[in-house]
């Protein structure tokens, strides 16, 4: 029973510790991130955060699952019946931090953006509902029998996220980005001359 209590107030600080990183990391981002800088920020010791996170990288990645949980809540909130307005609303809450960077070209990229970072979240439940909303909107945009939809979720989520790391590479205008990604992916880079 001790054991049990123990291991669920664990869980109660956990999240309240990444909670509490957020605005921190929004700011920093993964790469500029200290741990004591952190501990500072939480009002606690380096000690104590090493206690419920075996690393930096533990802690960001709990973060960026916080982040997809949001995102996800804010596109279940904004979901219409009409499923190209749905891929719309995800581009357009997935690329937000870049349309707003090029609008205003004070605004510097400072963090990492975390639908794009490298660490592996694939296996959490969060990504696959990201899988599946984006499945549903292809099944009814492309009435295809022979085509899997869970493919082309795939290859949207990849190809968005081609996106943000082209814009990280070489910063270009984003006031179409959400057109051009769909343009792209549904209809190809290279138009034939007739069509």
């Amino acid at each position: 029973m001790k054991k049990k209590i123990s291991i669920e107030i664990n869980k109660i600080k956990k999240e309240l510790y990444v909670e509490e990183s957020i605005s921190y990391f929004d700011k920093k981002g993964f790469k500029n991130s200290k741990i004591s800088e952190i501990a500072k920020e939480l009002h606690t010791s380096v000690g104590t955060i090493y206690n419920l996170f075996n690393s930096k990288e533990e802690l960001y990645l709990e973060y960026l699952i916080y982040k997809l949980k949001v995102f996800m809540g804010i596109l279940n909130s904004k979901k219409t019946n009409i499923p190209l307005k749905n891929l719309e609303n995800y581009l357009k809450y997935k690329y937000e931090i870049f349309i707003q960077i090029d609008e205003n070209k004070n605004l510097p990229i400072i963090n990492d953006p975390y639908f794009f970072h490298k660490l592996d979240i694939s296996s959490n439940p969060v990504v696959e509902e990201i899988y599946i909303y984006l499945e549903l909107q292809f099944k009814h945009i492309i009435k295809e029998p022979h085509i899997s939809h869970r493919n082309l979720a795939i290859l949207f989520k990849k190809f968005s996220d081609g996106f943000i790391e082209s814009y990280i590479t070489e910063e270009f205008e984003t006031k179409n980005i959400i057109d051009i990604t769909l343009d792209m992916f549904l209809n190809g880079v290279i138009k034939n001359e007739n069509s």
